[in-house]
């Protein structure tokens, strides 16, 4: 879908209430301020206008249509009874002649997703990843996801597929003996960069994931190194350990591993005796902040 293009969605829901009436409304008014052309009955269908009409048209022309799943929709559903169930017989016509089921967006607004007296899913979207909207707390979130599957921006993109590493015997070996580093066994860890990134991404700036998971022998990082360091016993926040942002020259990777050579000497190095110029260092993509291609 390009960025200029408005998709369309028409609402199916049954008429279980004034407030169920009200709430979907409410939810086609969020999804139409959010670029979506929402085909709702309330709006589109005047006094002497034919609902059947209406929902024939928008079921074949819509992109998506959204269910609104309740405990009296499934029923309605089953007995073929109303609007619920003359659409209900469109949309299984439509899946049985080999419609995409992904234009069809299950949300449940009440009862349960599971069959039994409180069932709300007519069968046909039984196994369908539906949206759980029953949380008015988590509302929000479900609106979101509702609005990326319209869109096709799902949150987590697949990322691609690298290389395959190359495991000789040795390196196999290698591998099962690489571990990260932390304070107790080898006096520093790691801090992830990615971490505080996603604390403040704003103000703390990573290289791209791309570049983080291609690094080669011969390329500089900088990582964050948290060494242990004798504490000041009249400061009562000091913790025994010193942050430095250090240089780590690549020379290898095994399996999601990196291998490298610190290139710095440690400002603490007068203080400590764990960290020096030119240790091995074993590193994830994760912990690298920038990136100094040779």
């Amino acid at each position: 879908m390009s960025n200029d293009e408005i998709p369309n969605a028409l609402i199916s829901y049954s008429w279980d209430s004034e407030e169920h009436k009200t709430w979907v409304r409410e939810i086609a008014q969020r999804l139409r301020m959010n670029g979506v052309d929402v085909k709702l009955d309330q709006w589109h269908v005047k006094p002497g206008q034919s609902l059947t009409q209406f929902m024939e048209r928008e079921i074949v022309e819509c992109g998506h249509v959204i269910i609104v799943c309740t405990p009296n929709y499934y029923e309605k559903s089953m007995k073929r009874q109303g609007g619920v169930g003359y659409e209900q017989q469109i949309i299984s016509g439509h899946i049985a002649a080999g419609v995409q089921r992904e234009k069809f967006i299950p949300v449940v607004r009440g009862g349960g997703f599971e069959p039994g007296a409180d069932c709300s899913i007519p069968p046909h979207f039984s196994g369908i990843f539906a949206i759980d909207m029953r949380a008015e707390d988590a509302i929000e979130g479900s609106i979101e996801l509702l609005l990326r599957t319209i869109f096709n921006e799902p949150l987590h993109t697949i990322p691609e597929i690298g290389k395959r590493p190359k495991w000789g015997a040795q390196e196999a070996a290698d591998f099962t003996e690489l571990r990260l580093a932390t304070l107790d066994l080898d006096g520093y860890e790691l801090r992830s960069g990615l971490a505080q990134h996603h604390r403040t991404p704003e103000t703390f700036d990573m290289p791209t994931e791309e570049d983080r998971q291609t690094l080669e022998a011969g390329d500089i990082v900088k990582l964050i190194f948290i060494i242990k360091v004798p504490s000041d016993p009249s400061d009562p926040d000091d913790d025994g350990t010193f942050g430095e942002r250090m240089w780590v020259i690549v020379t290898g990777k095994v399996g999601p591993y990196y291998k490298g050579i610190l290139n710095n000497m440690p400002v603490s190095a007068s203080e400590q005796d764990y960290l020096f110029l030119d240790d091995e260092v074993i590193f994830l993509p994760e912990h690298v902040i920038d990136i100094t291609e040779t």
